[in-house]
């Protein structure tokens, strides 16, 4: 009880004041969200992506963690596309509900509920935090394959609901978060010191920037919609975001364990709790952006912020069940 308390007020009710805080602001001033919208895609999310990049550690011993993340994410879009396909959702709304549950708030809440988890008893000996490394690195791994693939396909798949593909992928090229993938990586690894520049400070305070603005965007967002909770559809994509993606992730640690890799105990509870994260706000910025199935993508995001408070708790206490450490 005390943890499942613990992880509400540590990294729920944060994400829920910033969306009070944009849902008020609206509603008393009259927002334009269309320009926060814009300031998030060509400032503050590049420089988020270059920072989380450029000071994560991505050593080979991660390529795994980095390529079953990978994987876990293509399955559950697969699962959203034949949820779409059976339910006859029109192409815009299969391309919104792929993007809410293939996506999930790795940045937001997984790094922070990660860090919370092992900082925390039962994983102290001796007043030391000996997992949090290696479980901070798997998350790591986990953020950037998931920033990667969200600011690109993720920006084309909400495109291509209203576009036709070859548009969609024209919009993505057109965005800067391509380029600064691109530049990140050169960077990184042609051995400059980037914080010895001016620029520095620029991308830190951007990317702390980064989860109140995008949470204050959706905030106004919800102002703006009508949301009822009762969309049976947004409660599938819950079910597939929440549930569908700790058993997945669970049947792929297992299955690169058949293949002869065998990840940490700490690195497979890093695995299962950060598939267990809700939707990326994210998906809900795209969703504005170009008008696909706005209301649909803030109600499963929203739902799912919600309703992850008993699962990502769930997962935690499953996770040391099925992958015990001590």
């Amino acid at each position: 009880m005390m943890a499942f308390l613990q992880i509400i007020s540590d990294n729920i009710l944060p994400l829920l004041v910033f969306v009070a805080i944009g849902y008020f602001l609206d509603r008393r001033y009259h927002m334009d969200v269309a320009s926060l919208t814009k300031l998030t895609f060509y400032v503050v999310l590049p420089c988020f992506i270059f920072y989380s990049i450029y000071v994560a550690k991505l050593d080979m011993a991660m390529l795994h963690v980095f390529l079953l993340s990978f994987a876990l994410m293509f399955i559950l879009g697969f699962i959203g596309m034949a949820v779409g396909k059976v339910r006859g959702f029109s192409k815009a709304k299969t391309e919104a509900f792929k993007n809410g549950t293939m996506f999930s708030n790795n940045g937001n809440i997984g790094i922070a509920l990660i860090a919370l988890v092992f900082s925390n008893s039962p994983y102290i000996v001796d007043g030391k935090t000996p997992y949090l490394t290696v479980a901070g690195a798997a998350a790591t791994m986990m953020l950037v394959q998931m920033n990667m693939c969200l600011n690109t396909l993720g920006l084309y798949q909400a495109g291509k609901g209203r576009l036709s593909p070859r548009d969609a992928l024209s919009v993505v090229f057109h965005m800067p978060v391509i380029y600064t993938l691109v530049a990140v990586f050169v960077i990184k690894y042609s051995g400059f010191d980037m914080t010895a520049t001016f620029l520095w400070p620029i991308f830190q305070n951007c990317a702390s920037a980064l989860v109140a603005i995008v949470m204050i965007a959706l905030g106004m967002q919800i102002h703006r919609s009508r949301i009822s909770f009762g969309d049976v559809d947004a409660w599938l994509g819950c079910f597939v975001r929440l549930v569908m993606g700790p058993l997945v992730a669970f049947c792929l640690i297992h299955a690169w364990r058949f293949m002869g890799i065998a990840f940490d105990p700490a690195v497979s509870q890093t695995i299962l709790i950060m598939s267990s994260v809700p939707a990326a706000v994210n998906s809900v910025l795209y969703a504005v952006e170009f008008h696909n199935c706005e209301d649909f993508a803030t109600e499963l995001v929203m739902m799912s912020t919600f309703l992850s408070c008993i699962t990502m708790t769930t997962t935690i206490y499953l996770a040391r069940i099925l992958f015990p450490i001590l």
